[in-house]
Order: structure tokens, then C-alpha cells, then sequence
């Protein structure tokens, strides 16, 4: 049988003649890091964010980490179990220890009610989470800490493009911070970006990614790390900020032909969207009845057929190696998403007609269980 074979994921790039001047300019500039194409990302970002100020950094992670030093941060910071390693690791990084929270049926984003129960003395942080481009409910989460007097924080790694409640994200929390990776909608192939309204945040974060530095740079000031963004890859950013709008659409259709494709699919949901949310479409991901469906065994027959797929978030944070001295109590929602999420292919400038073959393969395997 001669099947297609569909990628998982891939960056969606300016093409080369568009950005090709650019990166001559910075290659002959011998200016690499910090220069002016930061600093336009940084200006742009901000407007589209509707924020007062936003940091470009090597990474997702290197933000977490050092908004997290920035915010002086100490004891327990609570997160869900239901997202990336990165969310984590970083509060490790910065001697926090992290509690685990239990997630919201269908958005599967952190609990308000969850967090609420597990609030002590100790706690300084809750760190909501979009997942898969769809924010948690921010005022909720907002309210929690209000109450508890403690900061809030939101890992928006999927999140760029996204809105809750008709506002974009970038200053929903007192920090945010988007990752720029290739499997992100907004990408500049690595990257992050850290978002908020806060002054003194603000600059220590861009102190803390050259070092730490102080003003004239002699002194090492505060806590930080090499995680400056490179000149290249903020070219690679203004090219695809400038057209987000486009991505975003693209996005949306594909998702609307993925729910058409699927729709009526016994046994199979899509993460549900709540009213006044928008996501920003990062991952397509399936919910599978696993009294009906055996996960592995259709990841492995879908794999022969030329579509790969992912499992996201599988296994959730408290069951991660290198966390399970935080692993705490059972989070039943959690677990059970872990266990029947499957991401399919998705990328911004996916053809539609693959689209099609990926729905109709996924139906037709689904079928054989019955």
C-alpha cells in the first residue's frame, strides 16, 4: 500500500528571499546578540501584546528560570502536573518545590479549586499553564492569589496569538512567558519571550539573561544566565510577528477541517473551548475512550501508515523521573488525560488535503476496534 507520509510538526518560515538581506546584515555586522533586530522583536512584541514591556531570551526555560529569580520566589510554587517538563524544571532550578494541581475536565488547564486546596503558608506562587494554545481561567486563578497574597505567573509557551476573554496574552498574569521554539506558532526556530507590566521585573529580567549585569556591565549584580537571543534568530521572529494574523487563520482552518474530519467519531474529543477563549491552535490534540480505543496499539498502526503522532502530556509532571520526590497526592484528571491524549500532525502551513488523508485514516483505524 502506498500511504503519504505526514510530518508531526514543522517550523513555518518566512520564505528565504524575505528575511536572506537581513541575515547578510547581521552576518557582516559581526553584532550577534542584543543588537537592533532584538530590540525591534522586543517593540513589536509589546504592541501585540498590549504590555509595557517584553524580554527576548534563548529559550522558553531560561525565562521560566529567570523570571522566577526575578520575582525572588521562595518555598512552594503550585502548577499543574498537566504540561511540559519545562514548567517544573524551572522551579527546581530556583529551589522551589513544586505542587502539583489537578486540571479542568475538557480545557484540561489548572483548577482554581484545586490550587485553592493546596495553598499553605509556604506557598509564594501559583503558575497557571496554556496548554495547547488555550489559556486557563486567568481571573479565577487571579482571584486565588489575589486572596492568599501571593505572585502569579503563567507559562504562555503555546499561548502566543491566543486570547482570554477578548484581551491577547502577555499581561493576563504578572509575568508571562512564550516560547518561540519550532513547534510554536510564532517561532524564531529557538527562542522566548518574557511579557509584563512590572518595571523592576522587567529590568532585573534583562539584567539576569547577560549575567546579571549591572548598568556599565563591570559587576555582576544579580543572579542570571547567558541566555540572550541571537540577532538571527530575532530576524526569524520579526518575520513571522509581522504575519501572525495569517498563521493564526491558517491555524484555524486547519482545525476546523480536523473537527469537521472527525466530527460524529464515537469515543473521540477535541479539548473543548470555552466561550470568550480563543486558542492560539499550537497542538491538535484527541481524547481517546480507552474502553473503546487502545492508544498504543493505533499510535503504532497510525505510525505505519505515515502519520506519527505524540503523546501529550504522557507521563504528567508528578510522574516524571526527575520529580517524583514532589510527585504529592493523586490528581485523577490529570492522569486520566494523560492516558487517552493523542496529538496528530499540525503545522501552520499544512495542506489540507493531508488534513483529509490524516482524518481519514484515523476513522478508518478507529473502526478495526469495533
Amino acid at each position: 500500500m502506498n500511504e503519504k507520509k505526514v510530518p508531526l510538526m514543522r517550523p513555518t518560515l518566512a520564505p528565504w528571499e524575505e528575511v536572506a538581506e537581513d541575515f547578510r546584515k547581521v552576518y557582516e555586522s559581526g553584532s550577534l546578540t542584543l543588537g537592533e533586530n532584538t530590540r525591534r522583536l522586543e517593540e513589536e512584541a509589546a504592541k501585540r501584546f498590549d504590555v509595557s514591556h517584553v524580554i527576548a531570551l534563548s529559550s522558553c526555560t531560561s525565562g521560566l528560570i529567570l523570571a522566577m529569580q526575578a520575582m525572588k520566589l521562595s518555598g512552594e510554587i503550585i502548577m499543574p502536573a498537566f504540561t511540559w517538563a519545562s514548567t517544573g524544571l524551572a522551579a527546581v532550578w530556583n529551589n522551589l518545590r513544586p505542587v502539583f494541581a489537578d486540571c479542568v475536565p475538557g480545557t484540561y488547564t489548572l483548577d482554581p479549586f484545586s490550587v485553592k486546596k493546596l495553598i499553605t503558608p509556604e506557598t509564594s506562587a501559583v503558575i497557571g499553564v496554556n496548554v495547547f494554545g488555550l489559556f486557563p481561567d486567568m481571573d479565577a486563578l487571579r482571584a486565588v492569589c489575589d486572596e492568599a497574597g501571593i505572585r502569579f505567573l503563567c507559562d504562555s509557551a503555546q499561548g502566543a496569538g491566543a486570547t482570554y476573554k477578548g484581551k491577547p496574552g502577555g499581561g493576563l498574569a504578572d509575568v508571562e512567558v512564550f516560547s518561540m521554539s519550532p513547534t510554536k506558532v510564532l517561532t524564531a526556530m529557538e527562542g522566548g519571550l518574557v511579557t509584563t507590566n512590572d518595571d523592576e521585573l522587567a529590568d532585573a529580567v534583562r539584567r539576569m539573561r547577560d549575567y546579571g549585569k549591572s548598568s556599565g556591565g563591570r559587576d555582576i549584580v544579580l543572579l542570571g544566565l547567558s541566555a540572550r537571543m541571537s540577532e538571527f534568530h530575532a530576524v526569524t521572529g520579526l518575520s513571522n510577528l509581522a504575519r501572525l494574523d495569517d498563521l493564526l487563520a491558517a491555524r484555524r482552518a486547519i482545525f476546523g477541517r480536523y473537527y469537521k474530519g472527525l466530527a460524529g467519531v464515537a469515543g473521540l474529543e477535541f479539548q473543548t473551548i470555552p466561550e470568550n477563549y480563543t486558542t492560539s491552535g499550537n497542538y491538535l490534540v484527541i481524547f481517546l475512550d480507552l474502553k473503546q480505543y487502545d492508544r498504543e496499539a493505533l499510535i503504532e498502526r497510525l505510525s505505519g501508515r505515515g502519520i506519527p503522532t505524540k503523546r501529550y502530556f504522557d507521563p504528567p509532571l508528578h510522574r516524571q523521573q526527575a520529580l517524583q520526590e514532589y510527585a504529592g497526592g493523586a490528581l485523577p484528571v490529570t492522569e486520566k488525560a494523560s492516558n487517552r491524549a493523542l496529538a496528530l500532525p499540525i503545522y501552520t502551513h499544512m495542506d489540507l488535503a493531508d488534513v483529509d488523508y490524516v482524518c481519514g485514516v484515523v476513522r478508518e483505524e478507529l473502526a478495526r476496534f469495533n
